[in-house]
């Protein structure tokens, strides 16, 4: 583990963006995430970030590189229940939980900050449209995990890799981390399988079938999607899951007194993410 100093500026960190997405974020509140990110550690690949039945301890966001959350038997077997990309919380329900449920492993190298769980509390009683973002956030990871049911129970080896690389896309799309359809996947195969459920032998042959079909190109770690409609037609992925949308007007209603006082503008109307 090595400490890095806090440089990129909050307007540019992958919490900001992805909050961002959502609410019109205001002076002050973009002041108390960039506090928020200010204790920053690198970890190497294969490190646990969490451990399943440990206590919780500081709250971390990742700024940088990938994860696994997974869950796992007595006997070893794993299942991947999601992806860690950088903008996303490890430990946010740490003040409603004192152990964890699950694990979460670095894939790649990592850059994640950490705060101690008490400034949860702060934050909610200080920042309530910033808390409701962030809960935003972690409603939205919970879907992400029912969608993951849903492929692991009824879609097919091709519709199941399809709807993961297309909801990868989407997702680092928010944090400025893909872009005209590629994006880099540190991913093995392996990883790949726990993930959906297959034998490597089928992901290799299922993503054999994507890229003969021209629908995705893969150079090493890097993907490319050719034709993103196509893709997401062959995954059935509807991305209503994800909750790409502008926050309601009945949340800036709610909070209208706490905006005012944080300097924020309401945004208006319920949108998609362009």
């Amino acid at each position: 583990m090595t400490r890095a100093p806090a440089s990129r500026a909050i307007e540019h960190t992958p919490l900001w963006l992805k909050l961002s997405s959502y609410l019109v974020l205001s002076d002050e509140e973009k002041s108390y995430l960039s506090d928020l990110e200010r204790t920053i550690v690198r970890e190497p690949p294969r490190t646990d970030l969490l451990q399943q039945g440990e206590r919780y301890r500081d709250v971390r966001i990742m700024r940088d590189g990938w994860a696994i959350r997974h869950k796992a038997l007595p006997d070893g077997r794993r299942q991947v229940v999601n992806f860690v990309l950088p903008g996303d919380l490890i430990g946010m329900y740490c003040t409603l939980f004192e152990s964890a449920d699950h694990s979460v492993t670095t894939l790649t190298a990592v850059e994640v900050a950490s705060f101690p769980p008490e400034r949860i509390g702060e934050l909610f009683r200080s920042f309530p449209r910033l808390a409701a973002a962030l809960a935003w956030s972690g409603a939205r990871e919970e879907a992400i995990v029912a969608e993951r049911l849903l492929s692991l129970g009824r879609r097919t080896a091709l519709e199941r890799t399809a709807h993961l690389i297309v909801e990868l896309l989407r997702r680092l799309s928010i944090v400025n981390m893909a872009a005209d359809g590629h994006f880099v996947l540190p991913v093995t195969q392996e990883i790949l399988a726990d993930a959906l459920g297959l034998s490597i032998v089928h992901i290799n042959r299922t993503l054999r079938r994507l890229r003969d079909s021209g629908l995705i190109e893969l150079n090493g770690q890097r993907i490319t999607v050719n034709d993103v409609r196509q893709l997401a037609s062959v995954g059935q992925f509807d991305e209503l899951y994800l909750h790409l949308i502008r926050a309601p007007r009945r949340l800036e209603r709610a909070f209208s007194g706490a905006h005012h006082h944080n300097g924020a503008r309401p945004d208006g109307e319920d949108r998609p993410k362009a």
